[in-house]
């Protein structure tokens, strides 16, 4: 990094910046009392185990134990450095940062990542505004063809790329940003004689990250009966070319229009899964707002782990026929890999595209909608498709297509489920000599290995009854420090037995009550930060009232007196008659002193 963030800058970025508006562009969020929980970011889960706390500005995962600041999230989830992730941060939220010892060249230079995400915005810019120039007349009449007027144009920043070989090279050179940076953010190519824009006599589609703050990528589409002047000199062109990955774009990842549908998918708890950029918009401009598209290439497992932090049911818009039976078959296998079981599949008429659908209005596709098949159904269909069930021979040979499919089913309820009332219905045979067999060709083509058992996690509470009370006296102090009695400051580091309770014990005496970052800057190491912050954000297992909050108090110190009794009984039983008579008054008086004084704290009357 070229020189450094001004540390004032950092706290309050820190300070200002909401961290569940932050990772809401990323997973879910529901409330859940003064919390918000969801589905990890970060590894596959079905149940929410992911916690954030908008007051204390963190969040950790019970699951798989990721957690920190807004910061940290940005570094994890997007793979930033620390200065990379400050200044994403700055961006989203307007703040100047100031940065020590920049040389002016330095201080050009700032982020790599800050500058293509720059570059990309300017650029988009760019292209919107030649939409709306004579240049780009033949555009808006293609768009206009396809029902789509300015008021679209602006919600989705559609653009231009004017027909030329240097259009937005020269444009973004003007503003200060190199050849390198301009190639890097894939809106150039490097020809003989210097840069050449990537896309030139384009309508522009931009591509926008999760959260709908910035420009990551670029889809480009030929306008219909235009000659391209710097069109290649063989063949056609491609209809659609798309940007190649970058720093900040990863195919595999990004879903055109997520940020528009985000809200709607979370709406229906399903998204809806598309080819096209024109299909997208045609089906959010009939209020099928809860599309989106992969930006061209096929669906992945990255894709599916993006759409199930939001929904728990995807429905892709399938071809019926063997590429689309080919795509349901993938979509299943890659969806049960990020945890989602609920495939559907809205079947596209005969030389129909989700555009078309739209073009009928909202009703048509609502009402293709509520005819969506699950994806074993849709399969199911295509492979008995034509079959000939007028005949014994044919009604046998129909079924029995399906088995291949059906065997893959572990589930033997839902495999019945298919048999019952999609299979044996078409053929008109008894669905139980049709699972007979099916059985039969299963046990024959039985897997060899076992699968592989699934892993369990407690609920993390210590079972050794003095640790759970130190984690609970320690995580009031975390939580609730308001609450804490007066007595707590007779606490001392003896009350606490293991080491990291001590750790911490001291970390929260030493920093001002209430300053979990204070805290946290007071322990040793990551580790021991990751595991105050979990503690911070767990649920209390303790009454929270303050008679509830004394006790515990209380008998965390008449357990530290309960063990100066043992090792007291412990020298006089190993002692014995060795013990001058003095020594053995004195300690026997001690003890009745410990007894009283645990008594005394147990009761609630603090000696």
């Amino acid at each position: 990094m070229a020189g450094r963030i001004n540390d004032e800058d950092i706290q309050a970025l820190r300070e200002r910046v909401d961290i569940a508006a932050v990772i809401g562009d990323y997973t879910g969020l529901k409330r859940a009392g003064g919390r918000l929980k969801g589905l990890c970011p970060f590894h596959g889960e079905r149940t929410p185990s992911f916690t954030v706390d908008p007051a204390r500005r963190l969040f950790h995962c019970f699951g798989c134990g990721e957690g920190g600041d807004t910061i940290g999230f940005l570094q994890k989830i997007e793979a930033l450095s620390f200065p990379e992730a400050v200044e994403r941060l700055a961006r989203l939220t307007g703040y100047t940062l100031r940065y020590e010892e920049l040389s002016p060249g330095q201080r050009k230079a700032l982020g790599r990542r800050t500058r293509l995400s720059q570059c990309l915005s300017e650029a988009a810019d760019f292209y919107h505004a030649r939409l709306f120039t004579d240049d780009g007349d033949a555009a808006r009449e293609y768009l206009k063809s396809r029902g789509l007027g300015r008021e679209h144009a602006e919600h989705f920043k559609l653009g231009w790329a004017p027909d030329a070989w240097d259009g937005i090279v020269r444009h973004l050179s003007g503003l200060g940003f190199d050849t390198e940076e301009i190639a890097d953010a894939g809106l150039a190519t490097r020809g003989q004689r210097g840069l050449i824009d990537r896309f030139r006599g384009r309508v522009m589609f931009p591509i926008y990250d999760a959260g709908g703050r910035d420009v990551v990528a670029f889809g480009g589409r030929i306008v219909p009966g235009v000659e391209l002047r710097t069109g290649p000199r063989d063949g056609t062109p491609p209809k659609y070319i798309n940007s190649s990955e970058t720093e900040v774009y990863k195919k595999s990842r990004v879903l055109y229009a997520l940020n528009w549908a985000r809200a709607e998918i979370q709406r229906r708890d399903t998204v809806l899964v598309v080819e096209g950029y024109m299909d997208v918009i045609g089906l959010h401009v009939a209020g099928v707002s809860h599309a989106v598209a992969t930006c061209g290439t096929a669906l992945t497992a990255e894709h599916f782990s993006q759409v199930e932090k939001f929904a728990r049911r995807v429905v892709l818009a399938l071809d019926a026929d063997d590429a689309g039976y080919a795509a349901a078959d993938r979509a299943r296998a890659l969806a049960e890999e990020a945890g989602l079981r609920e495939i559907g599949v809205l079947p596209l008429p005969p030389g129909e595209d989700p555009a078309d659908l739209a073009a009928h209005g909202a009703q048509r596709v609502e009402t293709a909608l509520g005819e969506v098949q699950t994806a074993i159904e849709f399969q199911i269909a295509h492979l008995m498709r034509g079959a000939d069930t007028t005949t014994p021979e044919g009604q046998v040979e129909a079924y029995r297509r399906t088995f291949g499919l059906l065997a893959q089913i572990e589930d033997r309820v839902l495999r019945y489920h298919y048999i019952r009332d999609v299979v044996a219905p078409t053929v008109q045979l008894s669905a139980d000599w049709i699972e007979l067999e099916l059985d039969d060709e299963r046990a024959q083509r039985k897997r060899t290995t076992a699968p592989r058992p699934a892993l369990r996690r407690g609920d993390g509470l210590p079972r050794d009854p003095q640790l759970l009370l130190e984690r609970q006296v320690l995580q009031v102090a975390l939580q609730r420090p308001d609450t804490l009695p007066a007595t707590w400051d007779k606490l001392g580091e003896d009350e606490f037995t293991a080491a990291p309770s001590r750790e911490l014990f001291r970390a929260i005496t030493q920093a001002p009550r209430g300053d979990l970052d204070a805290i946290l800057d007071g322990l040793s190491d990551d580790e021991a930060r990751g595991r105050v912050r979990a503690l911070a954000l767990a649920e209390l297992t303790v009454d929270p009232e303050p008679a509830g909050i004394a006790d515990i108090v209380a008998r965390l110190r008449a357990s530290a007196v309960a063990r100066r009794i043992a090792v007291l009984n412990a020298r006089l039983r190993e002692m014995g008659e060795q013990l001058a008579s003095d020594e053995r008054r004195r300690l026997t008086a001690e003890l009745y002193d410990l007894e009283r004084r645990r008594r005394d704290l147990l009761e609630g009357r603090d000696a």
